[in-house]
C-alpha cells in the first residue's frame, strides 16, 4: 500500500483495521506500507503491535546518491536527451530534497516537455522543471521551497 496516510479516512480505516486484525490467518501474507507522512497516520496503525511490526526510515538522497541516480538515468537516455556534465552536476545540487520517486518524475516531466521545447536543450527543460517541481512539492506541504544552491 502506497502512501498509505492518504489511503485512511473515517470509512476505510475500520475496514483496513479490521483486515489487519481478522480472525482468518494469514499464513504467507505480507502486508507492507509506505508513507510519507507517519505523522499523519493513526496510531492504531503506528504503535499497535501485529498490525506492522517493523518500521523503516529511508532519508532522503543526499548529494553524492542524487548524483549517481541523475548519471544513471542520463546514461539511459538518448544523446539528444541527455544532460551535460555541467548540466547533471547543476542538477544534483538543485534538487536537495528530493526523494527518488520526485526525482523520476523530474526526468519523466522533462522529456515530455523537451519533446515540444522546439530544440531548447535539456540543461535548461531540467532546471525549469526542477523549479515547478519543488515549487509544488512546497505547495502540497504548505511550507516554504528549501533555497536552491
Amino acid at each position: 500500500m502506497e502512501d498509505l496516510d492518504s489511503m485512511i479516512d473515517d470509512k476505510t480505516r475500520a475496514f483496513l483495521l479490521n483486515e489487519l486484525d481478522g480472525f482468518e490467518t494469514n499464513a504467507g501474507v505480507v502486508v507492507l506500507a509506505t508513507t510519507n507522512h507517519p505523522d499523519r497516520l493513526d496510531p492504531a496503525l503506528m504503535d499497535r503491535p501485529s498490525r506492522f511490526d517493523r518500521k523503516y526510515h529511508f532519508n532522503l538522497p543526499a548529494a553524492a546518491e542524487r548524483t549517481a541516480y541523475i548519471a544513471n538515468w542520463n546514461k539511459e537516455l538518448q544523446v539528444e536527451l541527455r544532460l551535460s556534465e555541467g548540466g547533471a552536476a547543476a542538477l544534483a545540487r538543485q534538487t536537495e530534497g528530493f526523494s527518488f520517486a520526485y526525482l523520476k518524475e523530474l526526468f519523466l516531466s522533462s522529456m515530455m516537455q523537451w519533446m515540444g521545447s522546439g530544440g531548447v536543450s535539456m540543461d535548461q527543460v531540467i532546471r525549469g522543471q526542477a523549479t515547478q517541481l519543488r515549487a509544488q512539492m512546497a505547495a502540497s506541504a504548505n511550507e516554504t521551497p528549501v533555497p536552491i544552491k
